[in-house]
């Protein structure tokens, strides 16, 4: 697994600086989600003047572009508004793949008034669907995003499934599902490969899901350690992007203060080895496994 952050941690970082304290403090790539007051990354001065100066300093710093956000959504009532998202989304995967990114993040966003949540998702998964030809072309992935209305890994498998392509995937987020209390031991194995960037953020919920605020990754009440855990068991080989809202939660510690604590932690989740479990609960004499590292009773070295 490897780590990254999102352009919202960072938010009055310009791209240098959040590329080379990327590097600085062990990062292996970022999501850029805007950048400064701008949130459409095609409109933004350093994608349109010089978008290969761009790539050569990622590539310089050995950081990696891993995916390009977007705030538009696909879920609208109205033909007008959709064309315009989809335009808008159609602009980003251009970008992405002109400048080498493998994945554009897309919100799967909320019900509509006086629309149904079925029509909704069969509507979404049919955009995603009509996207993944011209993503797929410029070697880019879509990821949807849980989250509004629709916080849980049963509606974005819906989504992604009935899509059926492979350039549509899954970007998971664990604390929208919190508040319906979705663990990750639900969330990960209904996903399982579907995923390609996991979202690392925390926060503190109730017994009812109410959110009460974020907390650095590992104080909160969200399993992110879990999570990680049942990720290495499906051989995830793909990011875990620390993201929280820093530009409209105002109070929230500053990116120098939390992302060196974040990447130790990330590392500590990533490094930690699961237990070896016997099939027999309870078992007088569990199976024994000889490992090349093994002692010579058949435990593991540490």
């Amino acid at each position: 697994m490897k780590i990254g952050f999102t352009s919202r941690v960072c938010p009055e970082w310009d791209l240098t600086t959040m590329v080379k304290k990327a590097a600085e403090l062990g990062y292996d790539g970022i999501e850029l989600g805007g950048l400064g007051s701008a949130d459409h990354l095609p409109a933004v001065s350093e994608f349109t003047s010089a978008p290969d100066a761009a790539e050569r300093m990622f590539a310089g710093n050995d950081v990696e572009l891993v995916c390009l956000g977007t705030g538009e959504t696909l879920g609208a009532f109205t033909s007008r508004e959709v064309d315009e998202s989809r335009a808008r989304i159609l602009e980003l995967i251009e970008l992405a793949g002109h400048v080498g990114c493998p994945f554009v993040r897309v919100p799967i966003g909320n019900v509509p008034t006086g629309d149904h949540r079925d029509r909704t998702l069969t509507r979404l998964a049919r955009m995603f669907q009509s996207l993944a030809v011209p993503a797929a072309r410029r070697h880019v992935t879509l990821l949807v995003e849980n989250g509004g209305d629709f916080p849980g890994s049963e509606d974005l498998w819906f989504v992604v499934d009935h899509a059926s392509h492979p350039a549509v995937a899954v970007c998971w987020n664990p604390c929208p599902a919190m508040t319906q209390l979705e663990r990750p031991t639900t969330s990960i194995p209904r996903l399982a490969a579907r995923i390609k960037v996991a979202r690392v953020c925390d926060g503190t919920f109730d017994e009812r899901g109410r959110f009460g605020g974020f907390r650095i990754p590992g104080e909160g009440d969200v399993e992110l350690g879990r999570m990680v855990s049942f990720l290495r068991g499906l051989l995830y080989q793909g990011y875990l992007m620390f993201d929280w809202p820093k530009a409209a939660v105002a109070d929230l510690p500053a990116p120098d203060a939390v992302l060196g604590r974040v990447q130790a932690q990330l590392r500590d989740w990533i490094d930690t080895k699961s237990d070896v479990l016997t099939a027999y609960k309870g078992d007088k004499k569990p199976v024994r496994f000889n490992l090349p590292d093994s002692g010579t009773d058949g435990s593991t070295s540490p």
